[in-house]
């Protein structure tokens, strides 16, 4: 009895190391990553913000079009401005299968006043697109890596139980009856048949 106990607490152990090793294993090779490259993409657009220090009006010229080899098609709104007597046609840095704007809208940008030629859409970049892209790779991230190791840590708790239930069941052992035959011994019978 008491070796089995001993048995079924190293068992125990074992069980929870595995988890607890299971559970680091996700976090460092998955969600430690993925928060250091959202990071990463974050600080960089804040760090090209800083580059465009001058708002100006634009109108939105054209919107180039192309297709994907599933026939969708992208639009890129071309940006048409004025700065210091000089024209500049800057196409947006983001496509997107709606069309953001229509040709002859006014939109008020940021350029860069050292490169003029240079300029983000305040509401229409790479950071709403990450942003809005970013909300969708959240929640596949959490299906991806977060439901595993909430099975696997219901899958621990089940083994758990079970093993305190052996356990329960093997310290109250059941009462057995025992054999007819145990039971009356004729002093006499010399077992002959």
């Amino acid at each position: 009895m008491e070796n089995g106990n001993k048995k079924n607490s190293g068992l125990m152990a074992v069980v929870v190391v595995v988890a607890v090793l299971i559970i680091l294993g996700v976090v460092t090779f998955a969600i430690i990553p993925f928060l250091t490259v959202r990071k990463m993409v974050d600080d960089s657009m804040n760090m090209a913000d800083g580059n465009y220090d001058t708002v100006i009006t634009a109108v939105i010229a054209e919107n180039t079009v192309r297709y994907d080899e599933d026939g969708t098609a992208f639009y890129t709104p071309v940006y048409e401005y004025e700065y210091n007597g000089k024209t500049y046609r800057v196409p947006a840095g983001v496509s997107s299968s709606d069309k953001k704007y229509s040709d002859g809208d006014r939109v008020e940008i940021r350029i860069s006043s050292s490169f003029p030629g240079r300029m983000t859409d305040p509401n229409y970049n790479v950071r709403t697109s990450f942003k809005k892209a970013s909300k969708t790779i959240t929640s596949v991230f959490l299906v991806v890596a977060v439901v595993p190791v909430i099975m696997m840590l219901a899958i621990v708790i089940i083994i758990i139980a079970v093993i305190k239930s052996i356990r329960k069941n093997e310290s109250h052992p059941a009462y057995t009856a025992p054999d007819q035959q145990d039971e009356y011994n004729d002093p006499n019978d010399d077992h002959r048949g």
